[in-house]
């Protein structure tokens, strides 16, 4: 089976360089966007496997990249894993009306978004 190809969508330098480290040492090809506008433009360039995508980012907020994402018919079945800090008990209602494959909590434990990435991906 091929690599998957995921896109990390994440502001924080570190956290974002973690997930990649991270993902790639178990074998994915993982590409990195640090604000919205920069993940529509790399997911329209080259379509990954999954988005692993951080609710709050600069230039246009991660929630607003999902729903753009929904509506085009291109990425609408696009496997979007949102990460949240900061929008209390109704972030995951919120990210899932949103049309989020799953509403991932931060502090996010790499091996917590390994199986979330498993999941959404078909191969847990």
């Amino acid at each position: 089976m091929a690599a998957a190809r995921i896109l990390i969508v994440e502001d924080f330098a570190d956290s974002r360089d973690m997930y990649v480290e991270f993902l790639q040492a178990q074998g994915f090809h993982v590409a990195a966007a640090e604000d919205g506008i920069a993940a529509l433009r790399s997911i329209e360039a080259a379509i990954p496997d999954l988005v692993v995508l951080d609710v709050a980012l600069p230039k246009l907020d991660g929630l607003s990249v999902l729903r753009r994402l929904r509506a085009d018919p291109r990425f609408a079945s696009l496997p979007v894993l949102t990460l949240s800090a900061s929008l209390g008990a109704d972030y995951q209602r919120i990210a899932m009306e949103a049309g989020a494959t799953a509403a991932l909590e931060k502090p996010c434990l790499p091996e917590e978004l390994l199986t979330a990435v498993q999941k959404a991906l078909g191969r847990a």
